[in-house]
């Protein structure tokens, strides 16, 4: 259980696409992932600190423009003066297969997992 947690979403655009047929590059997330580390770095320490290692990073589910990610960053542990920052990519909303609409969206009922990393940062 992690104590202290940020929380933001934030949209895939058409700027963020990497591959072909929509797929965004899993260094966005990974990008996105940091920011919330930072967030959480600064809500929690008063400042962002440093990166110094990246610990691990899984990726799950892929993600495609026009999906809306929810991004949960917590502290996982604290070391003198280092913290283990744990950030979970989900994708709460996507579009569907065949829009009725352009501005068509599906609300997942059960999102799934895109994206874990785990960061060490120093502050």
């Amino acid at each position: 259980m992690m104590k202290d947690t940020i929380t933001f979403r934030y949209r895939m655009s058409d700027r963020d696409v990497f591959y072909g047929g929509g797929v965004v590059n899993g260094a966005r997330s990974i990008t996105l992932m940091e920011d919330a580390a930072k967030r959480l770095m600064a809500k929690t320490f008063g400042n962002t600190g440093r990166c110094v290692e990246v610990k691990k990073v899984r990726l799950y589910t892929p993600c495609f423009a026009g999906d809306y990610m929810e991004y949960i960053a917590g502290i996982r542990k604290q070391e003198g003066n280092k913290v283990l920052i744990e950030v979970r990519s989900f994708k709460i909303i996507e579009v569907p297969a065949d829009p009725p609409y352009p501005s068509s969206i599906d609300v997942l009922e059960d999102p799934p997992l895109s994206t874990v990393v785990q960061f060490w940062y120093e502050y």
